[in-house]
């Protein structure tokens, strides 16, 4: 399996985060997220994680660039990095109950999923 996410960055060096929905059946419930999912069969991680970025907020990334891949027992995933130029209001959420941009310090204290943790403290807090 594979796993695709982006961590977007804004003007102010904030965070784009997305809160899961608290349901069954999904992945982290109830916790803050980056924008991702799953790659559909035949895509690339680049094109899937374009087509997850507009398919969650309605942004059209551009300029994207990799990360870092971890291969974790039984799954891959990708992290991307990419600018983005909208505020706010200007995004449609259509996954999740709720979005926003945070400083890598608040986002630290949130309730976010294990592995949101890992991507901003590795690319964040390592250099």
């Amino acid at each position: 399996m594979i796993n695709i996410k982006i961590i977007l960055i804004n003007s102010r060096k904030e965070i784009l985060l997305l809160h899961r929905e608290d349901k069954p059946g999904i992945d982290v419930p109830n916790k803050w997220s980056f924008v991702g999912g799953a790659l559909d069969e035949g895509e690339t991680p680049e094109e899937g994680i374009i087509r997850e970025t507009k398919e969650e907020i309605d942004y059209d990334v551009k300029n994207i660039i990799l990360f870092k891949v971890y291969d974790d027992p039984g799954i891959q995933r990708y992290v991307f990095v990419g600018i983005i130029n909208k505020k706010l209001s200007e995004l449609t959420l259509t996954e999740g109950d709720d979005m926003n941009f945070f400083t890598v310090e608040d986002a630290l204290m949130m309730d976010i999923s294990k592995n949101t943790k890992r991507y901003i403290e590795e690319y964040f807090l390592s250099k």
